[in-house]
């Protein structure tokens, strides 16, 4: 079936000796207690680098999210800095445009339009700990090269759907942003990630020869 849901990757770039993590626990404590269109919600590090993972049902869900943790929002980016925070939210056009109106303007806020044909193949897992996988690559479509580089999206959702691989995939699509594509993955682990590459091994080199 297809991929509809809203994900959102925020990006932190932690000032060396800034406390972060003590606002983990309230955020959990309010997703949990929250609006149940919420798929996944999680915290990530690399480095001086926080990733906040969420996915939601829809726009509806993500933006009663985005009310009901008002205030540790606002906390954490006073304490870390408006200048330090990034935010991918990708997703159907049409839920896009519901959000859009409500997102602050202080913020540096990246849009991507989901492709139509964007596949969910396994249902998100429920009341358990998110361990899935995700993988967001970014490619830079050099003008006039757009049209080339979707021409390979039908082989790389054909191989993603038919493959060995299929059975641990749990969404996996491509979006853009300007001259920006994406794609946007997730898998049940590593070992399916793994999978799917072996899928899509023999086309990989197709659309990489249109950014160069």
């Amino acid at each position: 079936m297809a991929d509809t849901h809203i994900a959102l990757a925020v990006i932190f770039d932690v000032p060396a000796g800034e406390d972060y993590k003590s606002y983990f626990p309230k955020f959990y404590a309010k997703v949990k207690a929250g609006t149940k269109d919420t798929l996944y919600y999680g915290f990530a590090t690399c480095g001086n680098k926080v990733l906040c993972r969420e996915g939601y049902t829809n726009a509806a869900g993500m933006l009663a999210h985005t009310a009901e943790v008002k205030d540790e929002l606002e906390g954490m980016i006073k304490q870390i800095g408006k200048e330090k925070v990034k935010i991918l939210c990708s997703g159907p056009p049409s839920e896009l445009e519901k959000i859009k109106p409500h997102m602050d303007g202080r913020l540096p806020i990246k849009f991507v339009d989901l492709d139509a044909g964007s596949l969910l193949l396994n249902a998100f897992p429920k009341g358990c700990a998110d361990t899935h996988v995700t993988i967001l690559p970014e490619f830079i479509v050099p003008a006039g090269k757009v049209d080339e580089f979707k021409a390979g999206f039908p082989k790389f959702y054909a191989a993603t759907k038919n493959g060995p691989g299929a059975a641990g995939c749990l969404y996996y699509g491509f979006g853009f942003s300007g001259d920006s594509m994406y794609c946007r993955e997730g898998y049940k682990s590593a070992e399916d990630c793994m999978k799917h590459g072996a899928d899509v091994k023999d086309i990989i080199d197709e659309p990489l020869k249109a950014v160069g």
